[in-house]
């Protein structure tokens, strides 16, 4: 397990998640919005029902208790994403490259390309499609931070895991919970959703492994 610091430049961006070429401040009518066409992934089961489809690019939270399978079911969803052509990268930043990050990838026959690497660094988030965080609490990414980052890396998805306090919130609170598109509660290796932004999605809990 390792913490660390996360730094963020000052610059920004006017893209705005899901907009195409719209900036932070352009204005358009109901009509303009109703025929615009926005991008959307269309995931295997059980993703597909779990989540609909995800607009590209999309941000989400997972959460649970300890040993419940939060990290193998983003590990799982990591699979999916990249089944669909998706570059991942998956920061196992709280369990490290060990032998039980081997098992689990094994176990669950993980199939499709994806990255791994221990630390998290700014960069990272240019060279894929997918960058998923795991845990949010040990790379230690403040929430100012990750808003900065949807602005800069307009074509780059999140996934977070996090944490969850004794009152069965997310460690993450209501600052984060606002920011995203999407939170997964897992809970006995079983995922549901909480919020979800995603079209064609069919609400109910899903035995994910």
């Amino acid at each position: 397990m390792r913490a660390g610091k996360v730094k963020a430049t000052a610059d920004r961006s006017d893209a705005v998640s899901g907009s195409g070429n719209l900036g932070a401040f352009d204005v358009v009518s109901a009509e303009q919005l109703s025929a615009m066409k926005f991008n959307t992934l269309k995931l295997p089961a059980p993703f597909s029902g779990l989540l609909g489809e995800p607009f590209q690019p999309f941000y989400m939270m997972i959460y649970g208790r300890r040993f419940q399978g939060k990290s193998t079911v983003a590990l799982c969803l990591a699979n999916a994403l990249a089944k669909v052509g998706k570059k991942v990268l998956f920061v196992s930043n709280e369990e490290g490259l060990q032998g039980s990050l081997q098992e689990k990838i094994k176990r669950l026959k993980v199939d499709q390309h994806i990255d791994f690497v221990q630390d998290f660094h700014e960069g990272q988030l240019k060279q894929y499609d997918v960058v998923f965080m795991d845990s949010v609490q040990t790379i230690g990414l403040k929430v100012e931070q990750f808003q900065a980052f949807k602005q800069r890396y307009p074509n780059c998805s999140i996934v977070m895991i996090f944490k969850q306090n004794r009152d069965g919130s997310s460690k993450g609170g209501s600052d984060w919970e606002h920011d995203v598109d999407a939170i997964m509660k897992v809970e006995d290796r079983s995922a549901t959703m909480e919020k979800n932004r995603f079209p064609k999605a069919k609400p109910k809990t899903y035995k994910i492994f």
